[in-house]
């Protein structure tokens, strides 16, 4: 029954990490299309009132751990996309940080 288990928490985890990377994303776009800009980071999110709060990285349990990637072009903001700061690979083979 144990091994059961973990496969199901190990599967849970990854689907709200995709779940989680797939709204952050939305959002920056969202930010992008109502300002021209990228938010400066991710907290900036949370302070325009397009998330109540930075979910967590399920797999890391923290809020501290998303890794902000910039736009190639500074100027358009600092966040252009987020990935999980999670070590290691998923279920899948694939690596956390690659999600």
């Amino acid at each position: 029954v144990a091994p059961r288990y973990f496969h199901s928490v190990e599967k849970s985890k990854e689907v709200v990490l995709r779940e989680n990377l797939g709204t952050l994303r939305d959002l920056l776009d969202k930010h992008y299309a109502d300002t021209g800009k990228y938010p400066e980071n991710l907290q900036a999110l949370v302070a325009k009132k397009y998330l109540r709060s930075i979910p967590v990285d399920p797999v890391t349990g923290s809020a501290e751990t998303w890794v902000s990637v910039p736009p190639e072009n500074l100027e358009k903001g600092g966040v252009y996309d987020v990935r999980s700061g999670a070590p290691g690979k998923a279920r899948d083979g694939t690596l956390y940080s690659e999600w």
